[in-house]
């Protein structure tokens, strides 16, 4: 009995000072590497804050918190910020290293998004008359959507002018031949595939000379 109690009083010994020292050498053996990234999702450029700190013990103290961005990137901390400025979904690993040298790894991606293009136009001639501009019927009007903008370059415009007829161009020349009010959208698409649109509202005053309809694109004859 009393080498029972002896053995129980010795093992509470060693486990009292295996845990002063920080480091047991029993139970579970590496430790767990868990993080957060805030935000997973954005349109670039931006900063992403990776937070390290919930990762596990497995009885030794973690030493060192190792990071790599998924963009060639990589820090070392629990608390670490990166900054994406390219879009892609790009992995991050966080690798975390306890004082007897087990690790443990894991991993998230983020989503750095492409930014839309910005579509815009203006067009001229027109008209002022009591702070509505307008156009005449059958007069040549020119849309102008250089003043688009896209961070890559913008590939594709396409218009609609509000009637059923289309066209494709940064700048382009059109006549509508029916008065009326018509809702013009321009369409602009990037390099990467991704559109925006912009609607302006146009006046048209007057009829076609020729009194003929709107179907023939702006021609008459």
């Amino acid at each position: 009995m009393k080498g029972a109690r002896l053995c129980l009083l010795l093992g509470a010994t060693a486990l009292v000072i295996g845990s002063v020292g920080g480091c047991l050498e029993f139970g579970v053996t590496q430790p767990q590497a868990l993080f957060t990234a805030s935000p997973a999702e954005h349109v670039i450029p931006f900063t992403a804050s990776f937070d390290g700190t919930l990762s596990r013990k497995a009885g030794c103290d973690i030493v060192s918190y190792v990071w790599t961005f998924g963009d060639g990137g990589g820090a070392t901390g629990a608390l670490v910020d990166h900054a994406y400025t390219v879009d892609g979904v790009y992995k991050v690993t966080l690798t975390v290293i306890d004082e007897r040298g087990a690790s443990d790894s894991t991993s998230t991606h983020v989503d750095a998004q492409n930014p839309l293009p910005t579509a815009t136009f203006s067009y001229s001639p027109k008209s002022n008359m009591e702070g509505t501009y307008i156009i005449g019927a059958s007069e040549w009007v020119t849309f102008d959507a250089s003043e688009s903008a896209d961070d890559s370059g913008i590939t594709l415009y396409e218009w609609d002018f509000g009637n059923g007829d289309t066209a494709v161009g940064s700048i382009v020349e059109y006549r509508y031949r029916i008065a009326g009010i018509y809702n013009v959208v321009l369409t602009v698409t990037d390099d990467d595939g991704d559109s925006s649109s912009y609607v302006q509202q146009v006046t048209v005053f007057g009829n076609s000379p020729c009194g003929a309809d709107d179907t023939d694109g702006g021609t008459c004859s």
